[in-house]
C-alpha cells in the first residue's frame, strides 16, 4: 500500500515540476524573468525531490537544489553506482553558477528587491534543462 502511495505523490510531483517548468517558459517569453527564474527553480526542485522519492521512499528535508544533488551524489555511490554519482558531481560542478541563481530565486523573487535579467534566466533555463536530461539518465540506469 505505502509503495501505491509513494508512486502517487511521484506522479503529483512530476506533474506540479512539468507546470513550473512551462510557466518559467511563458514567463520568461513575457520577459518576466523575475518569475521565470523563481518557477525554474521550483522545476528542479520538486524533480529532484521526485526521484529522492522513488529512490528513498521519502523525501528529505533539503530544499536547496545543490543540497538535494548532495543527497543524489551520497546515495547513489551508497548504491556502488560510481559513474552515475560523478556524472550528477560533475554536472553540479559545471552548472554551479547557475545552479546559484536559481537557488538565489528561491528567496530572492518572493521577498527581495532582487530582480534578473535575461542572460540571468537563460543560464538558469540551459541549467535546469541539463538537470533534467541528468536525472533521466540517473532513473534509466537505476530503476530499468
Amino acid at each position: 500500500m505505502r509503495r501505491m502511495r509513494t508512486y502517487s505523490y511521484v506522479e503529483i510531483l512530476l506533474r506540479r515540476s512539468r507546470l513550473f517548468y512551462n510557466y518559467a517558459q511563458e514567463a520568461i517569453a513575457r520577459g518576466d524573468y523575475d518569475f521565470g527564474v523563481f518557477f525554474l527553480e521550483q522545476a528542479a526542485q520538486l524533480r529532484l525531490k521526485a526521484l529522492l522519492l522513488r529512490l528513498l521512499d521519502f523525501i528529505p528535508r533539503e530544499h536547496g537544489v545543490r543540497e538535494l544533488l548532495g543527497v543524489i551524489i551520497k546515495y547513489l555511490e551508497s548504491l556502488g553506482k560510481r559513474e552515475l554519482s560523478s556524472m550528477v558531481s560533475e554536472y553540479a560542478s559545471l552548472w554551479r553558477d547557475s545552479l546559484r541563481i536559481l537557488e538565489d530565486a528561491y528567496i530572492g523573487a518572493r521577498y527581495l528587491a532582487k530582480t534578473y535579467e535575461r542572460v540571468d534566466v537563460e543560464k538558469a533555463l540551459r541549467a535546469v534543462e541539463e538537470l533534467f536530461r541528468v536525472i533521466e539518465v540517473v532513473e534509466h540506469n537505476v530503476f530499468s
